[in-house]
This record gives C-alpha cells, sequence and structure tokens, in this order.
C-alpha cells in the first residue's frame, strides 16, 4: 500500500470530512499541517496534479477569504496566481512563502494528488485498497 500523507488545517471542514473519511474506511495515513509543506514537497505537488500550481490554489479571492478572513495582504495571491500573472516558479516561491493561498485538504502519495474534499474521486481512489480487518467490540 501507498504512503499518504493528508495536508490541512484545522478548522477546515473540508480537511476535518476527508480525515474523516479516511479513518472510517480504514486507510493509513499520515496527518501534516498544511504549514509544514516545503518548497520541494509544493514543486512535486504541482508537478503531479494535472492543473499544474494553479490547481493547488483557491480558485478566487471569495472562496480564499471565506476560509481565511483574517489574511487581507496575501488575497491579491490568488489573483495573481490564477491570472497566472506569475510564472510558475513565481507561484511556486509565493506558495512556499504563503502556505495558506492553498486550497486543502491535499492528499497525496507521491504519485497523485487529490486537492480538496472529492468524494467520488476519494471513493475511486481506494476503492480496491485493502484495509486491515476491523473487528467490532
Amino acid at each position: 500500500m501507498d504512503h499518504w500523507i493528508l495536508y490541512g488545517r484545522v478548522g477546515n471542514p473540508s480537511y476535518e470530512i476527508t480525515k474523516a473519511w479516511l479513518v472510517n474506511n480504514g486507510i493509513p495515513f499520515e496527518n501534516r499541517s498544511v504549514f509544514q509543506l516545503t518548497q520541494e514537497d509544493i514543486t512535486m505537488l504541482a508537478a503531479v496534479v494535472p492543473g499544474g500550481v494553479k490547481e493547488l490554489v483557491y480558485p478566487d479571492t471569495f472562496s480564499f477569504s471565506l476560509i481565511n478572513p483574517q489574511k487581507h495582504a496575501e488575497k491579491q495571491y490568488v489573483t495573481e496566481i490564477q491570472s497566472g500573472k506569475l510564472s510558475e516558479t513565481e507561484a511556486l516561491e509565493t506558495l512556499g512563502y504563503h502556505p495558506a493561498l492553498l486550497l486543502t485538504p491535499i492528499l497525496t502519495n507521491g504519485k497523485q494528488v487529490i486537492v480538496g474534499y472529492d468524494l467520488d474521486t476519494l471513493v475511486n481512489t481506494f476503492r480496491f485498497v485493502k484495509v486491515k480487518d476491523v473487528t467490532l467490540a
């Protein structure tokens, strides 16, 4: 079985639901804060996710502000990344300095990346995964 890592932040409902889904389905994973991502981790995620760095960032400033109402200064970077004003390298560096821009949860095994809570993708990804026997008490 692959080693899965779940990146997120406490208080984000999508992260909490994804974590609960993994636990309830017996999927082993390592839990990490999105603020523990290194520049190398972010570069690897952007290389694996189909849409590149833009798929890792909130789609617009409105959705970013809903989850991060206190982060007014960082809001501009969402628009700059999504509009293409920043190159891929500049966007990756920006995410390294401002990990709150990352759309969470991020679930990865190094070969696949699931960004955000997507039940259909979770079910399809783990459909044939054998988990440990669970005995009800």
